[in-house]
């Protein structure tokens, strides 16, 4: 059942002992309901995404990753467990792109969980269950992406070559005026597919079009028959993909630092400039050798000289500082590929001041998870820590940090490590990290419900995301009110049915619906207010042009039981009212499973929004701004009015929903 549709992404990889490498699949993802349209428009979201600099920035890390070992499998792939996913930040951008589009009105939602849908990177293309063919991105270079679609075993096709077999164009809009569209209803409709067509083709005209050699290279077996008929039609055209003379694009060079070269032997003017540096930093006054800061190849021995002085006097991160460029505060501060002693790295926080927002310490192999401690110490005011490829800070030692110091890291909006960028299992809940924040979207009715966390959270980012959740409510809401409501809108805006249906059903189908709401950081709306703000201007969005603007910060896991504080949604339905709430379990309290419901009030205490923002306060979190705060207030009392008694959780309701809905669904 269902018109099926698969999404290959594909890469320059190589296998153990190779040197050029193939292209072969990264990623591969299955939805249910994709054709016409649709495809084009999920596409061009997609390729939105990655389009954002530090989702780029995520896909090359990745790919890098993987290049020496693709193909080799986790123990629990290699029992038959699992799916092989070598690329799961890939694999979750697929996720978010076909599976849901909160800009959209009504709101684009789709699929179950990601592991339902999530494919074997090893499978062929034609070893799907497929009704409507598939579609394929190259992110070799992901800057510089290039797509087909395809029918399986086919040519590739361009968006308008696909999405014409489903809408074959019968007019010229070029050619139809004003008058002959009045009075006329086949006209009309005709005009107006037409237009719809033709704006899910444009965002996709000048993305490059995958060649028949690429598709060749990845899956010889299901594209060689379709090359040689091209080459026999003549429409062939060489895409070259694999030559010797073609070297994989540069990747994630950052982690390059760590791979030691045989060390050279010095020179004299080499030796003579370290004893320059240390007697200039022991005599506190480097002014004398800044100038070699600017000459070729000394800017490397000052690096050498200076990383392994501890502790980094402060004449010496002032010298550090000039030679990276940095002789005054900054917001940012970046140190990747430069392999600093913590010393010195927190003599460089020092220097840089209260201003210093983002530290990139990303492939320093001397840095551990104690010195990540004492940096955020000496610099309260970073708000993002890029620590990937640091080998001396494992995924284990980031767990234990936040559950046995989570105040060191309440003030971080963004840490850059892959313990938060692990494979998602929404649908069978493997939560690595103790969660501080969960959310809860269910229906108690039918003892279901979708669930994901957070790991950490400053106020104002969870504001902001439980915004971008509440904003699909509060419009299906307010349709619901205006159909049911006498006078009824609904023949003013025949949109309305649709938009209010997804309060009953839409958005607590998909766990991409809270993936997206929390995952995702909108660097031109990053607070409530400026998203309020945004909305009142911005339309529609079906092809997900807006997408550039999310940086995907991590992908949030599904833990076992809710824990930390909880945001419950029960959205309406023919059989419950929509409930909102704000709530935390009480300390020492046994799961709620072990409680009759009507003890269960025992073991939640339930919060307003302004309550909750004061609790996050008196916990040491920085507090949101209190234009955001009264914002979002102000959504979450159009959309769960006070006034109607049964839309607010108290802690008796609370504690029976949490254990109605805490079962499987999937």
């Amino acid at each position: 059942m269902g018109q099926r549709h698969q999404i290959y992404v594909i890469a320059r990889v190589r296998c153990e002992d190779e040197t050029t490498g193939h292209r072969r699949c990264v990623a591969a993802y299955h939805h249910q309901w994709c054709y016409g349209r649709t495809a084009l428009h999920l596409l061009s979201r997609f390729l939105r995404l990655i389009s954002q600099p530090d989702n780029v920035q995520s896909i090359r890390r990745e790919i890098a990753n993987v290049q020496g070992n693709w193909g080799e499998e986790p123990a629990e792939v290699a029992v038959g467990r699992e799916d092989y996913v070598p690329c799961p930040f890939i694999a979750f951008l697929l996720h978010l792109a076909w599976n849901v589009n909160l800009d959209d009105v009504p709101v684009y939602v789709a699929g179950t969980t990601f592991s339902n849908a999530v494919q074997d990177v090893r499978m062929d293309t034609s070893d799907g269950h497929n009704d409507d063919g598939i579609t394929i991105i190259d992110v070799t270079d992901p800057s510089k992406p290039s797509y087909c679609f395809n029918q399986i075993g086919g040519p590739p096709l361009t968006a308008e070559q696909y999405v014409r077999q489903y809408y074959p164009q019968t007019i010229d809009l070029a050619s139809v005026n004003d008058a002959q569209v009045q009075d006329n209803d086949t006209l009309t409709k005709a005009v107006a597919t037409e237009h719809m067509v033709l704006q899910a083709i444009s965002p996709l005209q000048d993305v490059p079009l995958m060649s028949i050699d690429s598709l060749v290279e990845a899956w010889p077996e299901d594209y060689y028959r379709a090359r040689r008929k091209m080459l026999a039609a003549g429409t062939y055209v060489s895409g070259d993909p694999g030559s010797p003379d073609n070297p994989i694009p540069a990747v994630f060079t950052s982690y390059i630092s760590s791979r030691r070269s045989p060390p050279a032997i010095p020179s004299l003017a080499d030796i003579s400039l370290r004893q320059a540096i240390l007697y200039a930093v022991n005599e506190g006054d480097v002014e004398s050798i800044q100038d070699s800061t600017s000459q070729p190849g000394q800017r490397e021995i000052i690096f050498s000289t200076l990383r392994d002085i501890s502790p980094l006097p402060q004449a010496g991160a002032e010298l550090l500082a000039f030679a990276i460029g940095r002789d005054h505060p900054v917001d940012v501060l970046n140190l990747s590929g430069i392999d600093l002693t913590s010393s010195a790295v927190i003599g460089l926080v020092r220097a840089a001041g209260s201003a210093l927002i983002k530290l990139d310490l990303t492939g320093n192999s001397r840095v551990t998870i104690s010195d990540v401690v004492d940096i955020l110490r000496v610099a309260p005011s970073i708000r993002q820590l890029i620590i990937f490829g640091c080998p001396l800070v494992s995924d284990e030692e980031i767990y234990g940090l936040l559950a046995t110091s989570p105040k060191a890291i309440y003030t971080l909006e963004f840490i850059g490590h892959d313990a938060f960028f692990r494979r998602p299992y929404d649908g069978n809940p493997r939560c690595p990290y103790a969660p501080s924040f969960t959310c809860i979207l269910g229906d108690s009715w039918m003892r279901k419900s979708i669930t994901t966390s957070l790991p950490y959270f400053t106020p104002s980012r969870l504001l902001r995301c439980m915004y971008t959740l509440l904003k699909p409510f509060a419009a299906a809401y307010s349709a619901y009110t205006k159909i049911m409501l006498p006078p009824s809108d609904i023949n003013s805006d025949p949109s309305l049915p649709d938009i209010a249906l997804t309060t009953g059903h839409l958005l607590k189908s998909s766990t991409a619906v809270l993936h997206a709401a929390f995952a995702a950081w909108d660097t031109e709306a990053a607070s409530v207010s400026d998203a309020v703000r945004l909305a009142q201007v911005q339309g529609p969005d079906p092809s997900g042009l807006r997408a550039n603007t999310q940086r995907i910060t991590l992908i949030p896991q599904t833990p076992a039981s809710p824990e930390g504080w909880l945001l419950l949604l029960q959205p309406e339905n023919t059989q419950t009212r929509p409930r909102f709430g704000i709530a935390r379990k009480r300390v020492n309290q046994p799961p709620i499973d072990s409680e009759p419901a009507t003890k269960g009030a025992h073991g939640i205490e339930v919060f307003t929004l302004t309550e909750f923002v004061k609790a996050l306060v008196d916990e040491g979190r920085p507090a949101p701004p209190p234009e955001d705060v009264a914002a979002l207030a102000g959504v979450i009392d159009a959309t769960f009015p006070e006034e109607h008694g049964d839309r607010r959780f108290d802690s008796a309701s609370a504690a029976a929903f949490l254990k109605r809905t805490q079962r499987p669904t999937w």
